[in-house]
């Protein structure tokens, strides 16, 4: 009975995070979710007894008292202080209760098969990590096929997602887990991934080469991010290896993982007038075409050119969502287009404006500051235990969280990821990590009590 219990769990699992990503499948990640919920309550109806070998510990309860004071805030500012109270708890119950059951599920599942054994765990890992590979592998296959029939190289595709921005979301999880899966090597001659180095650097290029091919600079962001951290992770306190050797690897490291943002920086134009597009975005009075895009024209540089739209439109709506936060202090409500809801209140002009592209004022302008606080408070904590329980553990699951909880983190500032499918895939990936890293301190404990 067990068995067939896994494989039906392993297969929704695997069928889920495939999915995800993908448009026009909600039905299937709805189905898919809720037999994992419904297969999680048989799991804990079945084990009544069980202590999962987890109790409550201190991070468990500091997560949980994090994620219900942020809860309780959304609803506070739906109920007594916005205005659409109706669209924001449509918006709550979309985009904060469905990620954090898919958080809850998964951390639930992985304390199951945290118990149940070790190779069930690294089961359940790996095909999270080869879903997402299938993604990243498209968008290289496609490439390689457009390259053959046009002799060029394809910039921002989509893969299999409804834009480049989505692809490049997965490709820079995956490359997390890689970045991870290299350091916990060479700081324990251990592996999780059940493939030999070579296959692995073939990996690692593969997903670089998506990186290039999905051409995102705010992926380059993340990606310079992880590249510093994960030399960090790989040397801090680490006497294995000679200064010299350390250097020589850095290096190398350091030029693999930032090559595609050196690329990005070469092919990409759009950097070339982004310093003077700045002056004319920030003044929104007297240039407005970020409010109407219908009524009013783009901006043109001395050149005679007009500005580039993404920056400019990037640049003006993160000044006016600073307003609007600095207006509106305590939110309007929580939803994925506060941004442009705010914009409505406040203009009553407004074209085509959904978010702002910044998670972090679109999270602002929605719940305040109060509720930012909040949530900042939960990335921090999340990247203050895994870091201490990988230095202290070697936990690999440690490794995992942090880097996308940072990477998260980082990209919440450029991006508006605190939504969809991003953030459901988010919350998944903690949900399981928090629990496995968990895990591996009880191991080692039990390692060193012997």
């Amino acid at each position: 009975m067990n068995l067939i219990l896994n494989r039906a769990i392993l297969f929704f699992v695997g069928l889920l995070v495939f999915i995800l990503p993908i448009a026009h499948t909600i039905a299937v990640r709805n189905i898919s979710i809720l037999i994992l919920i419904f297969l999680t309550i048989y799991i804990l109806l079945k084990n009544k007894t069980i202590k999962f070998n987890i109790s409550f510990t201190k991070e468990i309860k500091n997560i949980l008292f994090i994620l219900i004071i942020f809860t309780t805030w959304l609803y506070f500012i739906a109920f007594f202080i916005s205005n659409e109270t109706s669209w924001t708890v449509g918006e709550i119950k979309s985009q904060w209760i469905t990620p954090l059951s898919y958080f809850i599920t998964f951390g639930l599942l992985s304390v199951y098969f945290s118990k149940e054994s070790k190779d069930l765990q690294k089961n359940f890992y790996s095909l999270i990590f080869l879903m997402l590979f299938v993604h990243v592998l498209y968008v290289d296959l496609y490439a390689l096929k457009y390259y053959i029939q046009t002799k060029s190289i394809i910039s921002r595709f989509s893969g299999l997602t409804e834009g480049p921005d989505k692809s490049n979301y997965i490709t820079n999880v995956l490359l997390a887990f890689l970045v991870s899966e290299v350091i916990y090597r060479f700081r324990t001659s251990k592996r999780v991934l059940n493939i030999n180095n070579f296959v692995l650097l073939i990996i690692i290029l593969l997903t670089l080469l998506s990186s290039i091919f999905e051409g995102m600079r705010n992926g380059v962001v993340a990606i310079i991010f992880l590249t510093i951290s994960g030399l960090f992770f790989s040397f801090y306190n680490n006497d294995k290896y000679t200064k010299k050797f350390k250097f020589i690897i850095s290096f190398g490291i350091f030029i693999l993982l930032t090559f595609p943002a050196m690329y990005n920086f070469k092919n990409d134009k759009r950097w070339d007038t982004l310093i003077q597009t700045i002056p004319y975005a920030l003044d929104t009075k007297t240039n407005k075409n970020w409010l109407n895009n219908e009524k009013y024209k783009r901006p043109v540089l001395p050149n005679g050119e007009s500005v580039e739209t993404s920056a400019y439109l990037r640049i003006a709506w993160g000044y006016e969502g600073l307003k609007l936060i600095y207006e509106n202090p305590f939110g309007i409500g929580y939803g994925r287009n506060a941004f442009s809801h705010g914009l409505q209140i406040k203009y009553g002009d407004v074209q085509k404006v959904g978010h702002s592209h910044s998670g972090f004022i679109d999270l602002a302008i929605g719940i305040g500051i109060p509720g930012l606080i909040i949530w900042l408070s939960f990335g921090i904590y999340l990247m203050y235990v895994s870091y201490t329980f990988f230095m202290k553990y070697n936990s690999f699951y440690a490794l995992i969280l942090f880097f996308n909880v940072s990477g998260f983190f980082a990209r919440f500032i450029v991006d508006s990821n605190m939504r969809d499918h991003m953030f459901q895939t988010f919350m998944l990936i903690i949900g399981f990590s928090f629990i496995f890293m968990l895990k591996d301190k009880y191991q080692n404990e039990e390692l060193n009590n012997k």
